[in-house]
């Protein structure tokens, strides 16, 4: 039972479609790291990160940082530190425990800057 030279080829084309197929949808779809796992780019005050974003502008969007701040306000899905940071988390129980005025150290992903409002975006919130 030998296979002719045209079936051969066929099943070589098959073959290496379902290859470059499976490929492109590991490439495509592959998963995200959580920010646990993504590295922090800056660390410090919110006021100080405020002066960096405002001089920097767009090499600081979709960055890891850590900042610590005063609560100032505390909204449904999310917090604000220093009334210029707002911090929204994945997780609305964390801020069952949070009161205004509490100092806190935050890790969260930014995702904009308000320039109307001066205010710093950060999603993916978590409490340090």
């Amino acid at each position: 039972m030998s296979l002719s030279k045209k079936n051969k080829i066929t099943l070589f084309m098959i073959i290496l479609v379902c290859i470059a197929g499976y490929s492109a949808y590991k490439y495509t779809y592959k998963s995200h790291k959580s920010i646990t796992e993504k590295e922090v780019v800056f660390s410090g005050s919110t006021a100080h990160f405020l002066e960096k974003v405002k001089t920097g502008g767009a090499k600081w969007q979709d960055v890891v940082v850590a900042l610590n701040g005063k609560i100032t306000s505390i909204g449904e899905k999310g917090i604000t530190l220093d009334h210029n940071t707002y911090c929204q988390f994945k997780n609305s129980t964390a801020l069952t425990h949070l009161k205004e005025g509490q100092h806190i150290a935050v890790k969260g992903r930014m995702i904009g800057y308000d320039d109307l409002l001066e205010e710093i975006k950060l999603d993916q919130t978590l409490i340090k």
